[in-house]
């Protein structure tokens, strides 16, 4: 190593742990920008260069004078869901960091329509000017930073194309290329079907509010329609209401899952219409069913999910058939305790 690659490699070994800093900020600070724009994300990595890479890439590259020539000292790695939240991320990261446009470059615009593999946005970053006066990002002000920004599936092709250990179509053997080209395809497709399923989901959410307001007589019971059930059926909020008051708790988020979802249909509710049947066929058993539950606890929650109606009502509905075998395997089912099977046959 010359005497200029070592007085870098020196003075990068100086400053490292401020790079190290730097990262951390910064992951932090995009973190709570993402979570105050209700931009949901798979994950946020951040890693600082080691002495070793360092030492390679300036060996490699006898072009830098300084370390303020060398951009990639710290890194952000963001993984989206999908591919068009790409979009979406760089808009924020546009918005709240200065960009070294030079240095920055959206790889996805450079691939060729022939070339196989999944390429990412890669920007070239620093604190702005008001932000790095803040006495929290003090001595961050003119440092740089890569930040990438691609989906998991463009992740997951960037991996295990790393893991093979081919970078680029040349370097791949002529006749394994064209199964490269199809499977880039195929997750190309997997990316846009995920979008498309995703669209599908948020029309048929609206779909399905307007068709409750109408009484949603033949409707299927899944997350969504369950979900939307809780928040505008007057008869469960009127439960849910009385329960609370029962358990002197508030009344907190709604909660929906699979496993309520599953329980339902074990006691043959499919529809929504006939859950609302069952509900009012049952109020009175649903409340004494939560008084029990306030005589035999010591520590009663504070708030209670919205939706706790439906949670009693299967019970009642398994308690009331008084079959041993069809309550064994119920209770079974949700991993609960013998006793609690004597006590629904009994309720």
């Amino acid at each position: 190593m010359t005497d200029s690659f070592e007085a870098l490699a020196s003075e990068f070994r100086s400053v490292r742990e401020n790079y190290i800093s730097y990262c951390k900020s910064v992951a932090g600070l995009i973190e709570r920008l993402l979570s105050v724009n209700a931009i949901s994300v798979h994950s946020i990595t951040q890693r600082c260069k080691t002495i070793e890479s360092f030492s390679r890439k300036i060996e490699k590259k006898n072009a830098y004078e300084s370390l303020m020539d060398i951009t990639d000292l710290a890194g952000i790695r963001i993984i989206t869901l999908f591919s068009e939240d790409v979009d979406v991320v760089a808009k924020l990261i546009e918005r709240e960091f200065i960009i070294d446009s030079k240095n920055s470059i959206d790889k996805r615009a450079a691939l060729d329509p022939d070339r196989f593999g999944y390429l990412s946005l890669h920007y070239v970053a620093s604190l702005n000017e008001s932000r790095g006066k803040l006495q929290e990002y003090f001595g961050f002000g003119e440092l740089k930073m890569e930040i990438q920004i691609r989906s998991i599936l463009q992740h997951t092709w960037a991996e295990i194309e790393h893991d093979i250990g081919y970078k680029s179509a040349v370097e791949v053997p002529r006749q394994i290329r064209r199964r490269f080209s199809r499977l880039a395809g195929l997750l190309e497709l997997a990316d846009q079907e995920f979008i498309g399923i995703r669209k599908d989901l948020d029309i048929y959410a609206l779909n399905i509010k307007e068709q409750m307001k109408d009484g949603g007589a033949e409707i299927l019971i899944d997350k969504i329609t369950l979900f939307n059930f809780v928040e505008v059926n007057k008869l469960c909020s009127k439960i849910d209401g009385e329960i609370s008051v029962i358990r002197n708790a508030s009344l907190g988020r709604i909660s929906v899952s699979s496993k309520t979802i599953k329980n339902l249909e074990y006691i043959g509710i499919r529809t929504i219409s006939t859950l609302e049947v069952k509900m009012k066929e049952f109020y009175p058993d649903i409340l004494r069913r939560v008084e029990d539950v306030v005589r035999e606890s010591v520590n009663i929650p504070k708030s209670i999910e919205r939706g706790s109606s439906i949670f009693f009502l299967i019970q009642v509905v398994v308690a009331q058939r008084k079959d041993r075998s069809f309550v064994d395997e119920y209770v079974e089912s949700n991993e609960w305790s013998e006793s609690f099977a004597d006590y629904l046959m009994s309720f």
